[in-house]
């Protein structure tokens, strides 16, 4: 038996949606890429340091101007460097925890017509701060700062193309202000207008995962948020997650129930099937917010595509659609159409992203001129 932490233990991976934990056949039968795993320790003992950069280039146009916004941190996911610890106790228990930091000084979910070159320096998080128990048969048990068990649950996507465009369509543009038809800009920004309902996200909480059986599994949390403010709210959801691969078929899923406050409840759910041998992908994801003021809905729709044109890496083309109602007041709907084109450089560790969204609101009162963005960028993971 090894003690865990022996040789520096224990790992999570960078999202608490990926249950599995790193084994060291895995590590073997990995790509030779540029960077190699930054890691110390021992297969079943480490410490590894880990991390993602993911600069881009905005173009917004909201229907009476068309400005540039560069380099902004990709809002569909944020440059941030964490730490992963593993440890092996035996055959059948680990140890694990992770700590990670995220930094966007000039996001796409920041940017607008007003702030144009104005870095806010002092926009950093602390994403996750964790341990966890996991054992093969009793499940996995976590405490800290980290994923609620809904997290994600309304994003499973295996488009391969969701660093550009997922069901969350509006962080690739959700800081700029529609404009008025008289010419004016409003006070509603994109980032207002559309949401995917994806749960409790991040807080600090205590939680359960059940084994996998037949590739189900169920979660359960309680949390109260802490970061970036103090909320003193008690929360608690439940989830289930699916994931299996039947003959040429790889099919994920998620459906979650939460409850961020005491008068709303949200239920939310996404699916993703990929046929392998075609590339061809089908995203689906819908989610209902019981509020008291404003039941809010949507539907998302994706058409993915994945393909070998190049040796350097998989290329992944995809279109998608939103349908919202209700989401920042009653009797509005929120509508987008998107484009996205995503290059892999195994080697490199990187992603070349290209991605084109349209962004369409009506409420009662407001006149809203459509918006356009275009967001090129490339994301690099060590």
């Amino acid at each position: 038996m090894l003690l865990p932490f022996a040789s520096m233990g224990l790992a999570v991976p960078a999202s608490a949606a990926d249950a599995a934990t790193p084994t060291a056949a895995e590590t073997t039968k990995a790509k030779a890429t540029l960077i190699p795993k930054l890691r110390s320790g021992t297969p079943d003992n480490y410490i590894e340091l880990y991390g993602q950069i993911n600069k881009g280039l905005l173009i917004f146009d909201d229907g009476g101007s068309t400005l540039g916004y560069g380099p902004v941190d990709n809002g569909n996911s944020s440059t941030r460097a964490g730490l992963r610890l593993y440890g092996v106790i035996n055959d059948d228990w680990v140890m694990g925890g992770n700590l990670e930091w995220e930094w966007n000084p000039y996001s796409t979910n920041y940017v607008n017509q007003l702030n144009r070159g104005d870095f806010d320096w002092e926009t950093n998080l602390l994403r996750k701060a964790e341990l966890y128990l996991e054992s093969k048969t009793y499940g996995k048990l976590w405490l800290g700062q980290g994923s609620m068990a809904s997290d994600s649950t309304a994003e499973v996507d295996l488009s391969g193309t969701s660093v550009v465009g997922y069901s969350l369509v509006a962080d690739m543009a959700g800081g700029p202000f529609y404009r008025l038809s008289d010419g004016e800009l409003s006070s509603i920004q994109v980032k207002d207008t559309f949401t995917n309902f994806d749960g409790l996200s991040r807080k600090m909480r205590i939680r359960y995962d059940t084994p996998q059986f037949s590739g189900f599994s169920l979660s359960t949390s309680v949390g109260t948020q802490v970061v970036p403010q103090t909320t003193d709210v008690t929360v608690w959801d439940v989830a289930a997650r699916y994931e299996n691969t039947f003959d040429t078929f790889k099919v994920s899923g998620a459906l979650a129930y939460s409850q961020p406050a005491d008068d709303q409840s949200l239920i939310d759910g996404s699916i993703s099937v990929l046929h392998q041998p075609s590339g061809l992908s089908l995203t689906v994801a819908a989610a209902y917010s019981d509020e008291d003021v404003v039941d809010g809905r949507y539907g998302y729709f994706k058409l993915g595509y994945q393909t070998e044109i190049f040796e350097v890496g998989k290329t992944a083309f995809s279109v998608d659609a939103y349908f919202g109602e209700d989401i920042d007041a009653a009797d509005s709907s929120s509508t987008s159409y998107g484009a996205q084109l995503v290059q892999n450089l195994d080697y490199l560790q990187t992603e070349l992203y290209l991605g084109a969204r349209s962004y369409s609101y009506e409420e009662p009162g407001a006149e809203l001129d459509k918006s356009y963005a275009v967001l090129a960028g490339a994301r690099v993971k060590f």
